[in-house]
């Protein structure tokens, strides 16, 4: 049409051989960072679909491009209903994902002054309890996805206890699956004459928590009180006793140990945590000494130190990010760390800081402002990985990718 760009025949020519190339193409659609922008880019056609949504390019693609941390929720003093938790953007964000953020920051006061606890924050699912106990009911919101209805999840259930046995600890673990999040009830048990603990795992199917027989840890360390449990590929490990891990298989219902690093141990006030390894079917062990971050993996029976991060080389001075001399004297504390230990979110005083350990960058994203302020629970929120894709009829290609 007359006035209508053209291309050249030669750029033309150029970008169809390219394009028409599949290793060319596929080797293009894993440069895009964005999972919004893949999707586009999936979109463009059915062969572009083929090659996003194939589980080969999609592993690739999500250790070259991990999920991006959009921010974290801050829960306040849990004792206050009027003080909800809060959602903290990490910024500054690309341009194009600016109005995810907006979706991220829904606000809990939908509730009306209800105490809402947040139990678990994954891959897009926020997983509350709203109410006080005994009249708490349980929901998961995808505040990225505002058209999918709230969840609604049956109560926690309550095991029957031994006689003098008592809640320890409880936690909600989840872990993806194919279409979405599978969720267990982790509820540990200990007795108070005898140094006896028990377990109690459950498992959210079809709407109801099914019991798993409780498991007696005999002649096992004794689970910290606050161990942070970390689920990964069928195994919960849980910090116990002095620097070892207790390792459930949930398949076989059995228990193994691991020690900790030569020399390390488990400190009860936040200077040591558990991360997820995403690939690797393993565990992170991530330690925080002074201002010295060391991380550890362990794989195939064996520990190796992977990093050691000088904070002080990062940021010779601390108040430059906004820090105070009260702040710096309080130490270091873990609040929480991203699957392959990618970032660490710590707590210094009134702030929390957050560590990028790939590009090495420290900055603070939150401080309390109120003097008598609670600093409570942080709960960082990713982008969904990875984008739900349209189905392609009858083409099950890309699943053997």
């Amino acid at each position: 049409m007359e006035g209508e760009r053209q291309q050249p025949p030669a750029a033309a020519a150029a970008a169809s051989k390219v394009l028409d190339d599949d290793d060319l193409l596929a080797e293009i659609l894993l440069r895009v960072a964005l999972p919004t922008t893949l999707l586009r880019a999936a979109l463009v056609c059915k062969r572009w679909l083929g090659h996003a949504s194939g589980r080969a390019f999609l592993r690739r693609s999500r250790k070259l491009h991990p999920p991006r941390l959009l921010g974290f929720y801050v829960e306040g003093d849990r004792d206050v209903p009027a003080d909800p938790p809060a959602f903290v953007p990490v910024l500054p964000q690309p341009a194009e994902l600016a109005a995810v953020l907006r979706r991220a920051s829904f606000s809990f006061d939908i509730y009306n002054g209800q105490l809402v606890q947040i139990h678990d924050c994954r891959n897009g699912s926020v997983f509350v309890q709203v109410g006080s106990e005994g009249r708490a009911v349980m929901r998961v919101h995808t505040p990225l996805c505002p058209r999918r209805p709230v969840a609604f999840i049956p109560p926690l259930p309550r095991p029957a206890l031994r006689p003098r046995g008592l809640c320890s600890f409880t936690q909600i673990l989840s872990t993806e699956e194919r279409g979405g999040l599978s969720y267990h009830y982790l509820y540990v048990e200990s007795t108070v004459d005898e140094p006896e603990t028990r377990l109690h795992v459950y498992v959210l199917q079809d709407g109801l928590w099914l019991p798993r027989p409780p498991l007696d840890m005999h002649q096992l360390p004794r689970p910290l009180l606050q161990p942070r449990p970390v689920l990964v590929d069928g195994r919960i490990y849980m910090p116990a006793g002095v620097s070892d891990i207790v390792v459930l298989d949930l398949t076989a219902s059995s228990f193994s140990t691991i020690q900790l690093p030569r020399g390390a141990k488990h400190d009860g006030c936040g200077a040591t945590m558990l991360a997820r390894a995403h690939d690797a079917s393993g565990v992170y062990f991530i330690l925080v000494e002074e201002f010295r971050l060391l991380i550890w993996l362990h794989k195939g029976g064996n520990w190796s130190l992977v990093d050691t991060i000088c904070l002080r080389e990062m940021c010779p001075g601390l108040r430059v990010l906004g820090c105070t001399a009260e702040d710096e004297e309080s130490g270091l504390v873990i609040r929480r760390v991203g699957n392959d230990a990618e970032f660490v979110l710590l707590q210094m005083g009134r702030c929390a800081l957050h560590l990028d350990t790939r590009c090495r960058t420290l900055r603070k994203v939150y401080e309390q402002t109120e003097e008598h302020q609670c600093f409570g629970d942080i709960h960082p929120f990713m982008m969904i990985w990875h984008p739900t894709f349209p189905a392609l009829r009858g083409d099950h290609a890309r699943d053997a990718m």
